[in-house]
């Protein structure tokens, strides 16, 4: 059955691949587009049926956020885990074989934050239809906060930077976004009336575009409002399928030891994509701290120190939250009857005006090392 849908799928995007896209074949490259989704969800909906469940392969989730590690075999992601846990891993008491496989948890503490890092095993090209136990694999980067795609120098001294490729694309076949935010569009089924279409700003698409993929992903009455500007066709196809997953990237090329006519950083830049990789080498143990330091600001997280009224402020376990968060936030992550009994709260840090400021609401965004102390009604 998979096998059917993935011969499907390969002959679309060849048809997709060939067309020279203008006014004439437009409205027709987004109705195979729109097919294509369906087709890779009705895949991956198939690759879950067939393997179970995953059997066990699921990994706890624990820490204050979980950060991925994906790459093909050998590129080093076990020894970048143990320099990263300093060598506290949970693998001793905690691997979780299938075969050779193995999803190997660790826990790195970092500026008060515990962070869980999960070495997956090694990627295979067709991970995202479910080759190679890849569905548990991908299912894993599914609830990751952070996804550390590992590649490396070649014993040629040379980076192949279509592994890097390649595991973006199994990525995009599981329905994970990397380095993006979903469009703002906003979708109203409706009784009659066909597909609505209205928008703020310039857009890419008209209304019969848009008609044209709704209609092929199943709508045939539908408002549609892009709050967005300039929304393409894969997003609204994202946003109308609605279990597409956002997630940060970060590049980490290993082996750095082994460069050989080491390319610029404006080149490694320009092939990546994106200035946000770093090089390291588990051998040599270099930039294993920057990379350290690399992950948390990718986690963009933030601690707040709790201060009881008439008590000292506690500096040793502070609660961590993501960069944004509210005063509600931290009320919710302490316990649902901090927001029913939340009288005021006094902030002391960067995010108040003066030691101590008083907030009535809940609304106030606090920021890193802010001290904060909670009065509840009685």
């Amino acid at each position: 059955m998979s096998e059917k849908i993935e011969s499907k799928i390969r002959d679309l995007q060849e048809r997709l691949d060939k067309i020279q896209i203008n006014k004439a074949t437009e409205r027709g490259a987004l109705y195979i587009k729109s097919q294509i989704a369906k087709l890779r969800n009705d895949l991956i909906k198939y690759s879950s049926q067939k393997s179970g469940g995953g059997g066990g392969f699921t990994v706890k989730k624990s820490g204050d956020a979980q950060v991925a590690f994906i790459g093909f075999p050998s590129v080093g992601k076990s020894s970048l885990l143990n320099l990263l846990t300093h060598g506290n891993t949970e693998s001793r008491v905690a691997a979780y074989d299938f075969t050779t496989l193995k999803a190997i948890p660790g826990m790195m503490e970092i500026k008060q934050a515990k962070i869980q890092l999960i070495d997956l095993p090694g990627i295979i090209l067709g991970a995202a239809a479910g080759k190679g136990r890849g569905k548990e694999i991908l299912g894993h980067t599914r609830t990751a906060d952070l996804i550390l795609i590992i590649i490396c120098y070649k014993d040629d001294g040379t980076i192949d930077f279509k592994d890097l490729e390649h595991i973006r694309k199994e990525l995009h076949g599981a329905n994970i976004r990397l380095n993006q935010k979903p469009a703002r569009i906003k979708i109203k089924k409706m009784n009659k009336g066909g597909i609505g279409f209205s928008y703020n700003g310039p857009q890419k698409l008209d209304r019969e575009d848009v008609k044209t993929i709704m209609n092929e992903l199943g709508y045939s009455n539908a408002s549609v409002y892009f709050s967005s500007k300039n929304v393409t066709a894969d997003q609204l196809i994202d946003k109308v399928m609605d279990n597409r997953v956002y997630t940060p990237e970060l590049v980490v090329i290993n082996k750095s030891d082994l460069a050989d006519n080491k390319l610029s950083k404006k080149e490694i830049t320009e092939k990546i994509g994106h200035e946000n990789w770093i090089e390291v080498s588990a051998k040599e143990k270099t930039n294993i701290k920057e990379l350290r330091n690399r992950v948390f600001e990718n986690l963009k997280l933030i601690r707040i120190y709790l201060k009881p009224p008439g008590e000292d402020a506690d500096m040793e376990e502070p609660i961590i939250l993501q960069k944004g968060a509210t005063i509600e936030d931290l009320c919710k992550s302490l316990h649902k009857s901090f927001v029913k009994k939340y009288r005021y709260s006094m902030v002391w840090g960067e995010s108040a005006k003066h030691p101590g400021q008083r907030f009535k609401k809940m609304d106030h965004v606090l920021k890193d090392k802010d001290i904060v102390s909670i009065y509840q009604r009685r």
